[in-house]
């Protein structure tokens, strides 16, 4: 059974390829005039190209379309036809933007109004409730559910099992050999960080004895199995321009994982990314009201949907300090998975991106955080 999402064999070098873009917006808005086409490029993304085509200002949904370019070879670990799907199904459910169409290297999809937080602003209770709220209206969507029943019997059902694990395995067999000494030289930073770091940490053997330290830690994780977000940083958050809703962008780490390494993950994002702060991670009273929150929207949420795993835990959890105290303790757990996820992430793209960030430098970040959070 082909993929809902319509596919355009068309491939489009950078946002200045003024040709084969037009020629992705004749099919997709054949009504617009070229002429009148203008366009916008978001440089805040360390892994695609993303910008925006308009017919006039302010941008709205009705006369902008945004286009993704995929980063060089992240397709081998990204499958995007499935990234283009989950939009979909998300879609279907009203939780994100129409997708127009998927060409061959990227994707084009709608435009949703609003601006990114700062940290600062999802410090404040008003705001950090409402991710809070809407991560469990994500969390309890019946998304394999609804592809069973309009995808039975084809590949295009997903794997409901938990997928962070596989993915850190992928990432080490994509990382070179003696890649190590690799990322040495590319270092702007300090040297002697660089020569710790590549001494007791940038091994295969060691990031594959990570892997099976963390593989037998969460193998008693208790939180429960949902469709996941993998990649809430603050950049993917969108707060409505007069700021009574909140939306997520930017699926393409989507899939199912324990609901408490998505949260691990969101709160890891606080230290930012281009010179992260691990201060500012959400001080425990923070984490508290947090998943305090986030409790009580999955429980009433998840009764919306018939998803049997949804509906037995909702009906289980009693939100009480001791709840959320084995949630929180679980959450600490999945900060680890998160640190070394990234960064072996981080590894990758160090020699296969072709966008200007500092990879190495990040990575020895997350090495630090990983530092923060000791077995």
């Amino acid at each position: 059974m082909p993929s809902p999402v319509k596919e355009i064999a068309l491939r489009l070098e950078s946002e200045c390829d003024i040709v084969n873009t037009q020629s992705l917006l004749s099919i997709i808005r054949p009504n617009w005039p070229k002429e009148k086409l203008c366009f916008k490029v978001f440089n805040e993304g360390i892994s695609n190209t993303l910008f925006a085509i308009y017919l006039d200002t302010p941008l709205t949904p009705d006369n902008t379309v945004l286009v993704r370019i995929f980063g060089y070879q992240t397709e081998l670990y990204i499958d995007r036809d499935r990234e283009a799907l989950y939009m979909w199904i998300l879609n279907q459910f009203g939780f994100t933007s129409q997708v127009f169409a998927k060409f061959t290297n990227g994707i084009c999809y709608g435009y949703i109004p609003g601006f990114t937080p700062s940290c600062e602003m999802l410090t404040k209770p008003q705001y950090f409730k409402m991710v809070a709220e809407k991560l469990a209206a994500l969390h309890c969507l019946p998304v394999s559910e609804f592809a069973k029943k309009h995808f039975s019997g084809t590949e295009l059902v997903p794997d409901t099992k938990p997928c962070v694990m596989h993915y850190l395995t992928k990432f080490i067999g994509l990382l070179p050999e003696c890649f190590s000494s690799k990322l040495s030289m590319n270092c702007a930073g300090d040297g002697s960080v660089m020569a710790d770091c590549q001494l007791n940490y940038l091994s295969k053997e060691y990031l594959e004895g990570e892997v099976k330290f963390l593989r037998k830690l969460l193998s008693n994780a208790k939180s429960p199995v949902a469709f996941c977000h993998n990649d809430l940083l603050f950049g993917n958050i969108v707060f409505s321009p007069n700021e009574d809703s909140v939306h997520f962008i930017d699926f393409e780490y989507c899939g199912y994982n324990h609901v408490c390494y998505d949260i691990a993950n969101h709160f890891c994002e606080y230290a930012g990314m281009s010179n992260p702060d691990y201060s500012k991670i959400p001080s425990n009273e923070m984490q508290r009201e947090w998943v305090r929150v986030y409790l009580s929207a999955y429980q009433r949420l998840c009764t919306k949907h018939t998803t049997k795993t949804s509906e037995s835990h909702a009906n289980k959890v009693c939100i009480n300090a001791a709840e959320v105290d084995k949630w929180l303790e679980e959450i600490r757990h999945f900060t680890l998975a998160s640190h070394l996820y990234w960064g072996i992430w981080g590894m990758v793209q160090a020699f296969r991106s072709k966008i200007a960030f500092d990879y190495t430098g990040y990575v020895i970040c997350l090495v630090i955080g990983l530092k923060f959070n000791p077995r």
